[in-house]
C-alpha cells in the first residue's frame, strides 16, 4: 500500500499541537491549582483508558518528582472498584479522554465528584460527555483526528498532564521551574526529532517488517511510551506486542523468543546498563534487536538496528521525544503490511465495544 494518510499528517502536527495546548491552558490550570490548594488536596488520581491511560503513565514521573501530593494512575475500568477507599473531598481526580466519550472514564469522574473530589477533564472535546461532567476542563488543542490509531492527541494529553504536575509543584522547587522551561522548549525539539528520525525509520522498515512478534520496553515515562507503541502497532499494523518496563522485561517471559521476534527498547542514559543486559539476553535467545537511543550512547554492538534521536532528552519528559519514532514505526509498518493506518480492519467492532450506547467518536458523527 502506498500513499499518504491522515496518520502521517497528524504525526507531523504534533509539535504545533503541543505548543498550542500548553499555551492555551495556562488559565484553566491556574484555576485548577487554586481549587486544589483551597481544598488542601492531599492526593491526585489520574485516570483514563487506552492511549489516555498511556499518556498518564508518560506524565507520571513529573508528578512523582514535582507534585507534593502522592499521585496514582489507574485505568478507569478498575478505578470504580477502588473509589470509595481512595476518593474524598481532599482528592483531585483528573480524567483523560480525547473524545470525551468513553463511558468508563465519564463514570469514574462523576462518581469521584459525588464523593467530594475535585473533578477535572483533559479532553479535546469541550462539548463531550466528560467535559459536561467536569468541574474544570483542560482542552487539548489538536483539533480533528479522524484516524482510529491516535497520535497527536497522545502527545497533547501527555504534555498537558506534565504541565499540570509542574503547576502543582511547591513554590520553593527550583527544579520545577527549570523543567517547565524544558517542557516549553519541547515542541522545537520534536520538530528536530521528526526531521532526524523519519528517514531512519523508513530505511529500517523493509528489515523490521519480517518480524512476527515485538517485545517493547522502556523505563520511567518511556514505560508508558512503550505501552502506547504496543497499542498502536497492534491496532494499525496487526503485529502482536508484549510490553513492560525494561526491568520486568528482563525478568519476563522469554521462552518464546526466536529470530521472528523484534525486541525494541527505548534507551536513555539512566537505563543504559539495564538495557544492555536486556539486549544481550535477547541476542542469546536469537531475537533481533531495535534500540531507540539518545546520541552518544554506546550499545557495544548489542542491537542489529538503531534509531538515534538528534539530541539528549530530559529524563522525566523524554517520552514525548521517544513517542515520535514509535508512531512513525507504526505508520510505515502498517503501509508495509498493506494496511490503511487511518482505519484498522477491526475499528468498527472495537469502537462498538468501547463507546456507551448511542454515542460515537466525535469525527464519525453524522452531520
Amino acid at each position: 500500500m502506498t500513499g499518504s494518510y491522515h496518520m502521517l499528517e497528524y504525526i507531523h502536527e504534533i509539535p504545533a499541537v503541543l505548543e498550542r495546548t500548553l499555551a492555551e491552558n495556562e488559565a484553566p490550570i491556574r484555576d485548577l491549582v487554586r481549587r486544589a490548594r483551597a481544598k488542601r488536596v492531599r492526593r491526585v488520581i489520574l485516570t483514563g483508558v487506552g492511549s489516555s491511560y498511556t499518556a498518564a503513565l508518560m506524565a507520571a514521573p513529573v508528578f512523582h518528582i514535582h507534585c507534593p501530593m502522592p499521585t496514582y494512575i489507574f485505568s478507569s475500568t478498575e478505578l470504580g472498584a477502588l473509589l470509595p477507599a481512595l476518593v474524598d473531598e481532599r482528592t483531585l481526580v483528573v480524567a483523560v479522554s480525547r473524545s470525551g466519550e468513553r463511558g468508563w472514564v465519564v463514570d469514574a469522574l462523576k462518581e469521584s465528584i459525588r464523593l467530594g473530589a475535585i473533578g477535572a477533564a483533559v479532553t479535546a472535546m469541550p462539548e463531550g460527555l466528560l467535559a459536561q461532567n467536569a468541574q474544570v476542563v483542560l482542552n487539548t488543542g489538536e483539533g480533528p483526528e479522524i484516524t482510529f490509531a491516535k497520535t497527536k492527541s497522545v502527545a497533547a494529553c501527555g504534555g498537558l498532564l506534565m504541565r499540570l504536575a509542574l503547576a502543582l509543584a511547591r513554590a520553593q522547587d527550583p527544579a520545577a521551574a527549570e523543567r517547565l522551561e524544558t517542557l516549553r522548549a519541547t515542541p522545537a525539539r520534536l520538530r528536530r526529532t521528526l526531521e532526524a528520525v523519519e528517514p531512519q525509520v523508513q530505511a529500517l522498515i523493509p528489515q523490521l517488517q519480517a518480524h512476527k512478534m515485538v517485545m517493547a520496553g522502556g523505563t520511567v515515562g518511556n514505560a508508558g511510551a512503550a505501552l502506547e507503541f504496543a497499542i498502536k502497532l497492534q491496532e494499525a499494523a496487526n503485529v502482536p506486542v508484549v510490553t513492560a518496563d525494561t526491568g520486568n522485561l528482563l525478568h519476563g517471559p522469554w521462552g518464546p523468543v526466536n529470530p521472528d521476534w523484534l525486541v525494541t527498547l527505548l534507551v536513555t542514559r539512566y537505563d543504559l546498563d539495564l538495557s544492555k543486559k536486556t539486549l544481550d539476553l535477547a541476542g542469546k535467545l536469537k531475537g533481533r534487536r531495535l534500540a531507540i537511543v539518545e546520541p552518544g550512547l554506546d550499545l557495544a554492538g548489542l542491537a542489529e538496528y538503531t534509531i538515534t534521536l538528534p539530541e539528549p532528552a530530559d529524563l522525566l519528559t523524554a517520552s514525548l521525544s521517544y513517542l515520535i519514532p514509535l508512531q512513525l514505526l507504526t505508520y510505515y509498518w502498517s503501509l508495509a503490511n498493506g494496511l490503511n493506518p487511518d482505519a484498522p480492519a477491526g475499528m468498527r467492532t472495537m469502537l462498538d465495544a468501547m463507546l456507551p450506547p448511542g454515542r460515537e467518536e466525535p469525527e464519525m458523527r453524522e452531520s
